[in-house]
């Protein structure tokens, strides 16, 4: 049996408007960034926040579109981001774009979602905005060259990635898939880490753990349910180590690892007036420790 462990609210945005879709924790230099994707499901518009851990003061920065994922640079203060359908480079002291690195194919139905820093790039994927089609897809972005290429299409929500030892691991959340590819510049698809039909609701962020043992999966969970669910699993056999519970918010996006601590943000996003009135931490960020000091 997986160990089970609670975590706790940690930072409750104030506005509305930041609760709604928060996303991509990473923490650097002493805080916790994220990006808020949108603001609300008329807004589609969002920004790029950051949440000193010792004060709990967060400070956001409007952009113009919905922001993916965020990505560290060699300079710090500034980030590679997945702005709409777009690669831009953001100097965040200055708060301003400093210019567009490259583009996606223009189509209207699919945006950035999800990305992570490699050696010389990035890889990241892409959602269809209505979250039905298999239109999405893998791509890589080379910082030398400014280019984008498509590594693998077929997806519907393109969602967390790790890369480690030439192996890839990527989530497609629709079809609930956890899948292995071998990666040597191009995809070779190899196995599902585990089956989607043991997958206890949408999976979406991931993080590694255990030295890239075992990977840290946090579930987005639609139904009218009170709580979240993040799990850790085992790379090599699928197998459930931990499990963390995050009272009152369901929709749980991604986890973040810190020291002994895990960072969970969560969203509003869709959710229906019965469901907020029994999820009254929706869209707040959790922490948790990574062992149970009990």
């Amino acid at each position: 049996m997986p160990r089970r462990l609670e975590a706790s609210p940690f930072f409750r945005p104030e506005s509305e408007e930041l609760r709604f879709l928060p996303e991509c924790p990473r923490v650097i230099r002493g805080a916790l960034y994220w990006v808020s994707i949108q603001y609300a499901a008329d807004r589609p518009s969002g920004g790029l926040n950051r949440l000193d851990l010792a004060t709990g003061e967060n400070v956001h920065q409007p952009l113009p579109g919905r922001p993916g994922f965020f990505a560290e640079t060699a300079d710090p203060g500034m980030f590679l981001i997945g702005l709409e359908r777009r690669i831009v480079l953001y100097d965040s002291i200055r708060a301003h774009i400093v210019e567009t690195l490259a583009c996606i194919p223009e189509d209207e139905r699919v945006i950035i979602n999800d990305g992570i820093a490699i050696p010389g790039g990035l890889i990241f994927g892409t959602k269809h905005l209505h979250f039905s089609l298999p239109i999405a897809s893998l791509f890589h972005y080379d910082n030398a060259t400014r280019t984008i290429r498509e590594l693998r299409g077929g997806q519907i929500c393109s969602n967390g990635k790790f890369l480690h030892d030439g192996l890839l691991i990527d989530i497609d959340t629709q079809p609930k898939t956890i899948t292995e590819y071998r990666y040597d510049g191009e995809l070779h698809p190899l196995r599902l880490i585990t089956p989607a039909s043991a997958l206890p609701a949408l999976p979406d962020g991931l993080r590694p753990a255990r030295g890239g043992e075992s990977i840290i999966v946090a579930y987005y969970n639609p139904e009218h349910v009170a709580d979240g669910l993040a799990q850790e699993i085992r790379l090599r056999d699928g197998e459930v180590l931990t499990e963390w519970i995050l009272p009152g918010s369901p929709r749980v996006t991604c986890p973040e690892v810190c020291g002994e601590y895990v960072y969970f943000t969560t969203a509003v996003e869709g959710m229906p007036q019965e469901t907020r009135a029994i999820a009254p931490h929706a869209g707040t960020i959790f922490r948790a420790p990574l062992e149970d000091r009990s």
